[in-house]
């Protein structure tokens, strides 16, 4: 069955990486079919050992038994168990049966006993049963041996256990002596991928729903913490994608100084950038700090780019073989089944790297043990934690993903967007498809992102909660942002995030919540930039930032030394997978990412850029530049020229009225300024754009 799935599924997909991988990756993906054979085997010895005893006992019980009825036995105890695993599976890790609906019988189970009996039902269902039938079963064999192999099976029991838990894990820094003299504060950056600056409970935001569970809101832990932390209620990132944008904001430098302008570059241009950024994780290493990121698949960019991290705990990114050996496994679903355990991860280490496994539970828990050992070493640290829950098609877990939709709701994105991959690399028509969805359809979409708001926000709760219980809380620097945010069909655009300047600029706008010693509760409505965020940090550690960073403390303003001031954004689109259309503009063609694109085994297999488009995608590139009231919009023309939209943001907040024909003594400083950026890499600042004051 496994085998015909994966054939089936392979043959659906029609673009350019399918066919490479059944035409110059057979064997790599006969090999991933081989190994499977490891997990079928030990499934038929645990099978023999758990189901035997149940029959023994029945057959005991009942010693006239017909063959037929012992077999039936047989039967359903392996079902019982397999229905244990399908409801672990359901309550751990539903992303696994996404295509499944949440109406099936495994959920229907789960949702029986009162919310109030949750904790304790989820205990003697997942702990207590199976640990209680394990024992019997233990038990069962252990009376039937004779004594000298009862201490041998004891033996290797517990000799197997020991291997597990001493088996050597990925990553980890070498030991480094702690700093002397006075404890400097730790910093923790706690992001989830995607995650918009304006829909948080904080800045005002309320969901549709206010019922049961969202009564609460979307971030009501968040909420409680950034009481007494300064809020940036207006941050933007420069370029909405996270690899661009991850790099930008720990090396606090504008894409075109850090060289990295899409998320599929080559390894030369990786080693380019290491070569002439100075990231923040690399200062504090160097002053003694324990440095780490962990994360989901959308951190998985820096195993591609690590930044000066040490210790790095992520899932791989955009590696070909990856993506073959997850069809392979998911195929094969008696590994996700049965197999989401830590000796699962010792026998088929690549599931470590699969998005569904390394899940934002995993995360967090990863979290909660590193800050109980870091209390223990008492070394300051910086780390970086990214999640996933907000990144498309925003498939939270299913207590989240039904919190804040219609429970009437049965269409097509009941269980996350629906999305056409082949469309999206294939670039066929995908932007008049998203146009058409209808209102119902967008509500859901909306419910479904706020239900993964909900799930980052319980994730960072849990964060803070190891922070005090570890005695880190008073001395932890801790951020809340994101690296870009997303559209959700607000006026002019529809989903995607750094495609274009659109509309109200949502993709580009992310929270920026800092607390930590001596930073006291403030909103600051001023204009900032993520890269600003790295001198600001260091600033407030009491450290310098070095010379080459691009970017502005705002510590200043946090402790009330200088008067904020609203700074100039900046910012750039990212890999051309739509170019969206714009009025009175024919933008310049782009083949689809299928063409754009190719696999490089040389460098571990990743997608990369061709080469050939490195000029001309930059050329194409959409460019925004915002003051406190104003936005221009740069659009490359097909002709080699630059069309020019002007908007005027208090009065219309989506951009949907170009006044560049009515407001020549605006567009032409912004004009000015914007072309400067683009051509010279120079930034303008806004008293110098309108050095009377904005109009």
């Amino acid at each position: 069955m496994a085998l015909w799935r994966l054939a089936h599924n392979t043959g659906e997909m029609d673009n350019k990486f399918s066919q490479l991988a059944r035409d110059e990756y057979w064997s790599f993906l006969l090999m991933q079919n081989v190994s499977m054979l490891v997990a079928y085997a030990l499934l038929w010895i645990a099978g023999i050992l758990l189901v035997l005893p149940v029959v023994a006992t029945f057959r005991a019980r009942f010693p006239k038994l017909r063959k037929v009825a012992v077999f039936a036995i047989a039967f359903l105890a392996a079902l019982g168990i397999h229905a244990f695993f399908m409801l672990r599976l359901a309550h751990s890790r539903p992303y696994f049966i996404a295509d499944a609906e949440f109406g099936q019988w495994y959920y229907q189970i789960l949702r029986l006993p009162p919310a109030s009996w949750q904790v304790a039902t989820d205990m003697l269902l997942f702990a207590v049963l199976p640990w209680s039938f394990v024992a019997l079963v233990a038990v069962w064999w252990m009376r039937r041996m004779a004594a000298r192999w009862r201490w041998a099976a004891i033996g290797c029991g517990l000799t197997g256990v020991l291997m597990v838990s001493l088996w050597p894990q990925r990553g980890g820094a070498a030991e480094q002596p702690a700093a002397k003299g006075k404890q400097p504060p730790n910093i923790i950056i706690i992001g989830s991928d995607s995650l918009r600056g304006d829909r948080l409970g904080f800045t005002g935001y309320r969901p549709a729903r206010s019922d049961g569970e969202a009564a609460a809101g979307v971030s009501p832990r968040i909420d409680e913490w950034a009481e007494n932390a300064a809020k940036f209620t207006r941050c933007y990132t420069p370029i909405a994608s996270t690899l661009e944008s991850s790099v930008s904001v720990m090396s606090a430098s504008f894409p075109h100084t850090h060289g990295i302008r899409q998320m599929y570059p080559r390894r030369e241009q990786v080693e380019k950038t290491e070569s002439k950024i100075l990231p923040m994780a690399e200062v504090l290493t160097e002053r003694g700090y324990d440095t780490a990121a962990i994360g989901d698949w959308c951190a998985g960019f820096y195993d591609m780019m690590p930044l000066g991290f040490r210790d790095i705990s992520v899932s791989t990114f955009d590696n070909f073989r990856i993506y073959m050996s997850q069809a392979v496994v998911m195929a094969h679903f008696v590994v996700p089944l049965y197999f989401d355990n830590p000796l699962g991860y010792r026998l088929f280490p690549q599931i470590g790297s699969f998005a569904q496994f390394v899940t934002p539970e995993v995360v967090t828990r990863r979290v909660e043990d590193k800050l109980a050992q870091q209390a223990a070493r008492k070394r300051p640290f910086f780390w970086h934690v990214f999640y996933s829950c907000n990144h498309l098609p925003y498939a939270s877990a299913e207590r989240y993903n039904r919190m804040f939709t219609d429970p009437a709701y049965q269409g097509r994105n009941r269980n996350k967007v629906d999305f056409d991959i082949n469309e999206f690399v294939s670039g066929t028509g995908l932007e008049d498809k998203m146009a058409a969805l209808p209102e119902e359809e967008i509500r859901q979409i909306r419910g479904m992102y706020d239900g993964c708001t909900r799930q980052f926000d319980e994730c960072f709760g849990r964060i803070m909660d190891a922070l005090k219980v570890n005695g880190l809380a008073d001395n932890t620097i801790v951020v809340v942002t994101a690296d870009h945010g997303d559209d959700l069909y607000e006026p002019g655009v529809t989903l995607t995030h750094g495609l274009g300047f659109n509309g109200g600029d949502h993709c580009s706008h992310i929270p920026m919540v800092i607390s930590g010693p001596g930073v006291k509760g403030q909103t600051l409505p001023e204009q900032v930039r993520s890269i600003d965020l790295a001198p600001t940090l260091l600033d407030l550690a009491g450290l310098d930032r070095p010379e080459r960073w691009e970017g502005r403390s705002t510590a200043g303003w946090i402790r009330g030394e200088e008067p904020p001031r609203d700074r100039a954004f900046y910012g750039e689109t990212s890999f051309p997978f739509i170019q969206f259309r714009v009025d009175g503009v024919e933008r310049p063609y782009l083949p689809p990412m299928d063409e754009l694109t190719t696999i490089d085994p040389a460098y571990n297999h990743q997608f990369v850029m061709l080469e050939k488009w490195d000029q001309p995608v930059v050329a194409a590139k959409q460019r925004c530049m915002r003051t406190r009231d104003w936005k221009i919009v740069a659009t490359p023309s097909k002709e080699g020229g630059r069309h020019y939209g002007l908007f005027h943001l208090p009065a219309d907040p989506d951009c949907r009225h170009d006044l560049a024909g009515e407001r020549p003594e605006v567009l032409g400083p912004m004009r000015t300024a914007i072309d400067r950026w683009i051509d010279d890499r120079l930034e303008t600042e806004i008293h110098e754009i309108f050095p009377g004051g904005e109009p």
